[in-house]
């Protein structure tokens, strides 16, 4: 593979949409953290029951996954090659943090398809960004 000096200017509009999606990951765990008890009452049921019952684990996994994706945006925009092991960080604490509600509760049965949409949304976005940080890196678009 041939390493190209020249960072293509379309890299850093992206790494700026990376830390835009990534700061909507801090502010769902602030808000998700903060909740009020009408918050709550105001959910259905079935998730309801499932944001109650979350393990502190899974709340540490969140943080993490926000955290270091939101870290790995940012080293983007400053080009440092720091970026590719905080979005691995990112991407398996999503992992693990959407592996309690999937495979340890019965939630599958109350919400079905709707439990594992938006994990997957994210895992996805994740895994992206760690594949292109990786990709940029091989490409000595990161210092």
């Amino acid at each position: 593979m041939t390493i190209q000096s020249t960072t293509p200017r379309w890299v850093m509009p992206v790494a700026f949409l990376f830390l835009l999606w990534n700061l909507m990951g801090v502010w769902s765990f602030a808000a998700n953290w903060q909740m009020s008890a009408n918050g709550y009452a105001g959910l259905p049921d079935a998730q309801r029951e499932l944001w109650s019952a979350m393990p502190a684990w899974t709340w540490v996994a969140f943080g993490i996954a926000v955290g270091g994706g939101t870290a790995g945006a940012i080293a983007l925009l400053a080009r440092s090659r720091i970026a590719v092991p905080l979005f691995l960080i990112s991407f398996v604490a999503i992992l693990i943090q959407f592996s309690w509600p999937i495979f340890m509760t019965d939630a599958w049965s109350k919400m079905g398809m709707e439990l594992i949409t938006f994990p997957i949304i994210l895992a996805l976005v994740a895994l992206v960004e760690w594949l292109l940080s990786m990709n940029w890196r091989a490409r000595g678009w990161l210092k």
